[in-house]
């Protein structure tokens, strides 16, 4: 196929028969390859078939788009005789042990969570739900650059015309490239366009992903990501943690209006300041206070972010020095304000999604802009807009805002209370 230093060729001789095989060594197991050759050689079986039979194994005639594809897939081609081909299922990609994730810890319950393997992360789910009907449909995506998406759901639990659509629409992807999977897949399906907000809720938790696909909706599984797809979500499912219910119900449901009142103040606190502030005394000195600290509290996030985890308390502390007491010191900023947009910042931590935690911070610095521009007519145009928005977003045709819009009491209530289990029998 190419000169590639991992692409390996084995010429064997069976019973007269020539027998290539080619592998790439670097996506394939060495245990397997070793014990195709051996079979071939010591001439376990009567036959060829015989000696082959390990696994899945598929018979190709000319086909060498396939016989490639399947090469590069981590499979084994067996060509006999140069005219037909066998592929052999010899993965063996290389990933990362099964770690808690980052971002979704927990004080109790489980710690294992998903990596880069779509194998591995079928199993854990499985090891979660011993059901008969749990599905998980295998598709190919892509043309130039083909992956494994693994989409999964409840036959008897999930709404057919939602799972009908997506089918469909996974079906019409023909990218040439996807090599960002997940990301990409979600923007070529959902059409998310310039859209901010998140349309799908991610998780690298088997037990999160779990009871999202035993609530009767779907998942979906993109090798070489470690994150998994669930669909279809609202804004509510996405401010839900793990942590509310690992805890008892009154405890649960006293850290879920803790957190949902944070998120409330990442967004709103700098906004209602400046309104108050505009009564008293507005200017253009304090408009540009506000928004050199917001973007620099952004900034300095996006910078711990890629620094080096050994010096990242180091950096920290410095900013917080410089961009506090030295910035107070100078006059540069005032008190006030360096304290409004920290608690915003602190709440925006206390969002359970990431990325609703960027899209908020984007709303709020664009409310901020629309204040400084038409004060209080302009905080209550862009909600209205972004109420009116919100309501028509609707993902596979879901209510982004359900239970608020269509309104449902009992659901709504649900969310609010952590109710606790009831027993069913």
């Amino acid at each position: 196929m190419n000169n590639s230093y991992d692409l390996k060729h084995r010429i064997l001789n069976y019973q007269g028969r020539l027998i290539h095989i080619y592998f790439f060594a670097s996506l394939c197991s060495d245990a397997l390859i070793s014990r195709l050759v051996e079979g071939i050689e010591a001439k376990y079986g009567k036959n060829l078939e015989n000696c082959l039979n390990m696994g899945d194994v598929d018979i190709v005639s000319t086909n060498e788009v396939q016989k490639i594809q399947y090469s590069l897939a981590g499979g084994n081609c067996v060509v006999v005789d140069g005219e037909t081909t066998y592929l052999i299922d010899t993965k063996n990609y290389p990933n990362r042990s099964i770690e808690e994730p980052e971002t979704e810890k927990s004080v109790r319950g489980a710690k294992d969570g998903f990596n880069e393997s779509i194998l591995n992360n079928t199993g854990l789910i499985r090891r979660r739900m011993k059901r008969s009907d749990i599905v998980f449909s295998l598709q190919t995506i892509g043309t130039k650059n083909p992956i494994d998406i693994a989409v999964v759901y409840i036959e008897s639990k999930v709404d057919q015309k939602i799972l009908e659509q997506l089918m469909q629409r996974i079906k019409k992807v023909k990218a040439q490239e996807l090599i960002m999977s997940d990301r990409a897949l979600e923007e070529l399906i959902l059409q998310q366009g310039y859209n901010p907000f998140p349309l799908v809720r991610y998780s690298e938790r088997p037990d999160i992903v779990a009871t999202h696909i035993d609530h009767g909706h779907i998942a979906i599984i993109c090798d070489t990501s470690s994150s998994v797809m669930m669909l279809p979500t609202t804004m509510f499912e996405i401010l839900e943690h793990v942590e509310e219910h690992r805890q008892t119900p009154l405890i649960g449901t006293f850290i879920r209006l803790i957190r949902l009142t944070a998120v409330f103040l990442s967004i709103y606190l700098m906004p209602i300041f400046m309104l108050y502030t505009s009564f008293n005394k507005w200017n253009i000195e304090f408009f540009v206070q506000v928004i050199i600290v917001e973007l620099s509290i952004e900034l300095l996030r996006i910078a711990t972010i890629h620094t080096p985890e050994a010096i990242s308390n180091a950096m920290g502390m410095i900013a917080a020095i410089l961009l506090g007491q030295f910035a107070i010191d100078l006059g540069l900023f005032s008190e006030e304000i360096l304290l409004v947009s920290s608690i915003g910042a602190v709440g925006g931590f206390a969002t359970p999604n990431y990325e609703l935690s960027l899209t908020n911070k984007y709303i709020k610095i664009m409310m901020i802009l629309s204040i400084a521009f038409f004060n209080i007519y302009g905080f209550i145009l862009f909600n209205i807009c972004l109420f009116i928005y919100l309501v028509r977003l609707k993902p596979l045709g879901v209510p982004y805002l359900y239970p608020l819009v269509p309104f449902s009491f009992k659901d709504l209530l649900n969310f609010i209370i952590r109710k606790p289990k009831s027993k069913r029998l």
